[in-house]
């Protein structure tokens, strides 16, 4: 099949839109914790100064930070409503982009997996959307975010199956009794039946070492592991209280289904 037959330039709007909602969720989490940023926050500018060795006054004050958090909602509302495509959703992934970066380069700690996804999912989409929309960029920008995807997925599940600690089972009762990512009921549930956590983290491990490999079998077995994707990531917000992961990661499958046609078909 050749490459003008697949609509990279529609994947990678799709991609945008579902990552746009994550970006949305993470600047409303930014403004309902402003305090973070005051001056004694653990986001205060002589806090974040020691992570950073560019000048202390790039580093702009808590209601800058909410300004900008606002921006970034607001070109994420943008994306959602009407992709990148035309001109106003051009300059809202610009600016989705340049607060997305500028946002967590201000906090400086507390990043996670997610948030990186999604600033590579905004940064390729720039490349091919900006100034004018490229179907040829838009396909290397849709391999790119695929290829990370498939990467994050197989060094995650490697990192997990070469610990002692995941392949003992003990991992996830421990990460859920932690008070920033925890969930009391769950981790009492899987500590009262042991069994259950050794078979909920074999079964991660796998299914984030094996994910990419997968998604290139019949397309059953496609579809399945995408709905398990999307299910895991939905309960990583549940439990975890990790919004962004929601959006960031499954947003990438509508980027490998369109590299797995163009491989396959």
């Amino acid at each position: 099949m050749a490459m003008a037959a697949i609509d990279f330039v529609g994947a990678l709007d799709a991609t945008v839109r579902i990552a746009a909602v994550g970006v949305g969720l993470t600047g409303m989490e930014l403004v309902a914790d402003r305090r973070a940023f005051q001056p004694r926050g653990p986001f205060s500018v002589n806090v974040v100064a020691s992570f950073h060795r560019g000048p202390a006054w790039l580093l702009v004050g808590p209601n800058t930070v909410v300004a900008v958090a606002f921006l970034q909602i607001a070109a994420a509302a943008v994306l959602v409503v009407l992709g990148p495509l035309y001109l106003i959703g051009q300059l809202a992934l610009v600016a989705a982009t340049i607060t997305s970066m500028a946002l967590r380069w201000r906090r400086g700690l507390g990043g996670d997996g997610a948030e990186q996804l999604t600033i590579i999912i905004l940064v390729a989409a720039t490349l091919a959307f900006v100034p004018k929309t490229s179907p040829g960029r838009a396909a290397l920008a849709v391999a790119f975010v695929a290829a990370q995807s498939s990467l994050a997925y197989v060094t995650a599940g490697v990192a997990k199956l070469v610990s002692p600690v995941w392949r003992g089972g003990t991992a996830l009762p421990a990460i859920l009794a932690t008070y920033g990512h925890g969930h009391a009921w769950a981790a009492g549930m899987l500590r009262a039946h042991p069994k259950v956590g050794t078979m909920l983290g074999w079964g991660v491990m796998l299914f984030e070492a094996l994910f990419p490999f997968l998604l290139l079998g019949p397309y059953a077995l496609a579809l399945a592991t995408a709905m398990v994707g999307v299910s895991f990531h939905l309960a990583c917000a549940v439990l975890m209280g990790l919004n962004s992961f929601a959006w960031s990661f499954p947003a990438t499958y509508v980027c490998l289904f369109a590299v797995r046609v163009y491989l396959l078909v």
